[in-house]
């Protein structure tokens, strides 16, 4: 019986397809926790060949906005909104 791959393997595979990484990345954002969404975002970045250390610069760029992510999250539910992903036509 062959080995199954880990579930990261099967996730990275998974992810290259743009329309379930865009369906993977809204489901992040219902959560509503922005640590969750940016690990969701690190596992697309990777699973479109992004290096680890391109993925860390861009997150601890974020730094100080991260509280005014989970302000602007808290208000959009309180307005009955939500935040959404979509494919622009410069994807790589």
């Amino acid at each position: 019986m062959p080995k199954s791959r880990a579930y990261q393997d099967e996730l990275m595979v998974y992810l290259q397809d743009s329309q379930r990484a865009i369906a993977y990345l809204n489901g992040a954002l219902e959560e509503g926790d922005p640590d969750f969404f940016l690990l969701a975002l690190r596992n697309v970045a990777r699973a479109r060949g992004k290096t680890v250390d391109f993925i860390l610069d861009r997150v601890d760029e974020l730094g100080q906005p991260m509280l005014e992510w989970y302000q602007l999250l808290g208000l959009l539910k309180e307005l009955g909104l939500s935040l959404a992903v979509k494919e622009t036509s410069q994807a790589a």
